[in-house]
C-alpha cells in the first residue's frame, strides 16, 4: 500500500511540473570585462581557494593548459575579481596537457 501511495505521489509530482525556468546568460567579468580565455574553451571552478572564507575562482584553459586564479574581494554573494595570475608550482606556471 506504502509503494503504491509513493508511485501516485511521484506520478501526481511529474505531472503537475512545469518546464525548467532559466536565467539570461551572463559573462563573469574581471575589472569590468567580459572573462574570456584564449581558444573560447574554460574550465571553471568555484572555491575557496585561499581559506579567505570568499569563493574565488579557478579558470583552466583549455588551449594551454594553464590554470587562471581570480581572487574575489567583495563578498559570497556579489564577486568581485579584478586580475587573475596563472598558478605556480616552485616558481613555473602550470601546465597541463591540452587539446
Amino acid at each position: 500500500m506504502i509503494r503504491y501511495s509513493i508511485m501516485i505521489c511521484v506520478l501526481v509530482s511529474a505531472l503537475l511540473a512545469g518546464p525548467p525556468m532559466y536565467n539570461d546568460f551572463v559573462y563573469i567579468e574581471c575589472a569590468g570585462q567580459a572573462i574570456r580565455v584564449s581558444g573560447g574553451h574554460a574550465d571553471p571552478c568555484v572555491m575557496d581557494w585561499d581559506y579567505d572564507g570568499l569563493k574565488d575562482l579557478l579558470l583552466g584553459e583549455f588551449t594551454y593548459g594553464r590554470i587562471r586564479f581570480y581572487k574575489n574581494v567583495n563578498s559570497n554573494s556579489n564577486p568581485v575579481f579584478n586580475s587573475f595570475s596563472y598558478l605556480e608550482a616552485d616558481g613555473a606556471t602550470i601546465q597541463l596537457p591540452y587539446g
